[in-house]
């Protein structure tokens, strides 16, 4: 890998990290909230104005922020009855295939969504409540997430043509402790 490969591909992963410390951060905001409202409503018979809003359009940071991290360690959920048993060439194909096609998806995804976000953010869409709450803030998360998403599938797929490498085995590689690979090993050859 060159230079300017790894150090776009450094870059990629940091980003990644950060979004999933704002993901995180999103998730004690909604607590707090949270906790902040029920203690409102228990002591004062009053809810805290807003609460409902704030807390609905930050499960949108919680969603997608840590879409391309969990791709990129092959965390997402997984049924692989069929793709398991397949030998290691239509393997590749079919991760190859699906790869091109998730980064299309997303890329259209996020497009769309930030055409969407821009168009909220000109017009001032709010969500009515007791209080008017602007959705730009939440609904930039969706083109922010997906597109580091889609690059995450565009540099899995990449990897997957140059090296032969399945994403699944780059991230046993780098993310699973030896002592786990170690163990799956053995209760497969028993």
């Amino acid at each position: 890998m060159t230079s300017l490969a790894t150090a776009a591909t450094r870059l990629q992963d940091r980003l990644e990290e950060l979004l999933c410390y704002v993901s995180a951060f999103a998730v004690a905001a909604m607590m707090l909230i949270t906790t902040l409202e029920v203690i409102a409503r228990a002591a004062f018979y009053k809810s805290v104005p807003g609460s409902y809003e704030y807390v609905s359009l930050l499960f949108v940071y919680l969603i997608y922020l840590g879409l391309a991290f969990s791709q990129r360690r092959d965390a997402h959920i997984t049924i692989g009855i069929v793709y398991d048993r397949l030998p290691r060439k239509a393997r590749q194909i079919v991760q190859g295939v699906f790869l091109a096609v998730a980064f299309i998806f997303f890329a259209a995804i996020t497009w769309t969504s930030a055409v969407s976000t821009w168009s909220n953010y000109v017009l001032g869409d709010t969500v009515l409540g007791v209080i008017e709450v602007q959705t730009w803030w939440a609904r930039a998360a969706v083109p922010v997430g997906c597109a580091l998403f889609s690059l995450r599938f565009m540099t899995q797929l990449c990897c997957l043509v140059t090296s032969g490498e399945l994403y699944e085995e780059t991230a046993a590689r780098k993310y699973v402790p030896q002592e786990v690979q170690e163990a799956e090993q053995q209760e497969g050859t028993s």
